[in-house]
């Protein structure tokens, strides 16, 4: 049965449940979108329970049109799995995301039919032990920390950045405070250029301990071509790096290939792919 939410029991079974799962495979099941959809009416929800623990979980987003999955390590290959997706399919296209893409989810695609029909690369790379900001150009633009006035700016410039975006795009006032939220918020982590008093791009930087993140880098379409992209990237870096970060990962879609060139430029590389399968259409099968 579809739950429209999940309850704090629920959700700490689902925690564990997924902390099992990347203590054999090697990472984490479920993305930071799947966490976020636990309050009412953010996604569906199917559980499985077993005798003493819960061992199959499946989260659907309608309005992403994708699923997530993670089934307990001890009970797999007794078609938890399959069972949620035929319940999930009678309903909606099975669209599932694989992270790593690792050879047993390639094969569980395989066997449901379906076929990669996108894929987020993950991209890496050092940082230095220190900072050599390059010298901010004279040409009217400004890099600041975020202010909480900014917000209606910054969910503007968002949505026309990314607006074919599956995800990023559809973010609003409810989503951006509950990033805010979370632990790792840092307001001066969250960069963004200003011309005249109005926002022409961000860059919003995430740190978990010495790991950081280009959570998000996105520019008014009206502003692009003149460097702010990479203007951006580079004061993101820069505060990762004076934050105590030695590394820096981030994710981007495989058919971004400005964006794949940009951060490649800046020394990043492909680390492993996250692949969404689809369905295959009648001239794939």
């Amino acid at each position: 049965m579809w739950e429209s939410s999940l309850n704090s029991e629920q959700s700490a079974a689902v925690d564990a449940l997924a902390a099992r799962a990347a203590d054999v495979d090697g990472f984490d099941p479920l993305n930071e979108e799947a966490r976020f959809s636990r309050t009412p009416g953010a996604a569906r929800h199917l559980l499985v329970a077993g005798p003493d623990r819960l061992v199959g979980y499946l989260v659907h987003s309608p309005g992403h049109r994708t699923a997530q999955l993670v089934v307990d390590p001890e009970h797999r290959r007794h078609r938890i799995g399959s069972r949620l997706v035929e319940i999930l399919s009678t309903e909606a296209p099975p669209r599932l995301w694989a992270f790593h893409d690792a050879p047993p989810a390639q094969g569980f695609a395989r066997h449901l039919g379906l076929v990669e029909g996108r894929a987020l690369l993950v991209m890496g790379r050092p940082l230095p032990d220190d900072t050599h900001p390059a010298a901010a150009p004279d040409d009217g633009v400004r890099l600041r920390g975020y202010r909480p006035d900014d917000a209606g700016a910054l969910l503007a410039v968002n949505a026309a950045a990314f607006a074919h975006h599956p995800e990023q795009g559809g973010l609003d006032a409810d989503g951006l405070a509950t990033r805010m939220n979370e632990d790792w918020f840092d307001p001066e982590g969250l960069i963004v250029a200003v011309e005249d008093g109005r926002m022409l791009g961000f860059h919003w930087t995430k740190q978990v301990g010495e790991l950081g993140e280009v959570y998000v880098v996105g520019v008014d379409p009206a502003a692009q071509g003149r460097g702010l992209g990479r203007r951006l990237l580079r004061a993101g870096l820069d505060h990762l790096t004076s934050a105590g970060c030695r590394s820096v990962i981030l994710y981007v879609d495989s058919a971004d290939t400005v964006a794949v060139g940009m951060y490649s430029s800046a020394g990043f590389d492909v680390v492993h792919r996250d692949v969404l399968y689809v369905p295959a259409t009648k001239e794939q099968q």
